[in-house]
């Protein structure tokens, strides 16, 4: 459905639908989607931790194999879709990839108001892996909006393409990442 070599990146504020998205894509272009969390899980499963560096080695092996996995499928000329939420300098290994394989990489940041976004975090956490519960960011709001404006104060490195989620619904979100595929 869409031409080959195309990247689509999927980053941005937690709890914004970053996971919703890119299985909705990954399912409509018929592109493989890696997912952060979903690597993160089996590793946790796998290895375990104790403290939060523990955790965040979890984080960095999994977008790892995120970036090692793009390199794969960039070697085969084909698309795929990376959902995290991407640090600068994990950005800046695939934008380099990227830019070797001659790839279209699509930048599509998701945010929305910090009160929705903690109020959505605080309505999955009961039910989430807790490979994902080493920040204490339920204590609150202040400590979750203070995550979030580190997490924005990155530089993308691509071009980003911003999609406020606390105002549209997940099909409208579907439907506006639609439209800047291509």
């Amino acid at each position: 459905m869409i031409s080959q070599r195309k990247l689509i990146i999927i980053t941005g504020d937690l709890a914004s639908g970053k996971s919703t998205l890119a299985d909705a894509l990954s399912k409509y272009l018929n592109v493989p989607a890696f997912k952060k969390d979903v690597i993160k899980e089996q590793y946790c499963d796998m290895y375990g931790f104790i403290t939060r560096e523990q955790n965040r080695n979890l984080s960095v092996m999994a977008v790892d194999f995120m970036i090692q996995s793009f390199f794969s499928f960039a070697s085969m000329q084909q698309n795929i879709i990376l959902e995290a939420n991407f640090r600068e300098n994990e950005l800046r290994q695939i934008q380099e990839m990227a830019t070797q394989f001659a790839y279209d990489v699509i930048l599509i940041v998701l945010r929305g108001d910090i009160e929705t976004l903690y109020k959505r975090f605080l309505e999955r956490l009961p039910n989430r892996h807790r490979a994902h519960t080493s920040l204490n960011l339920d204590e609150s709001i202040d400590r979750f909006r203070e995550y979030i404006e580190m997490l924005r104060s990155q530089d993308t490195v691509f071009i980003p393409h911003i999609i406020d989620t606390s105002t549209k619904t997940p099909e409208e979100v579907f439907e506006t990442a639609i439209k800047l595929i291509g």
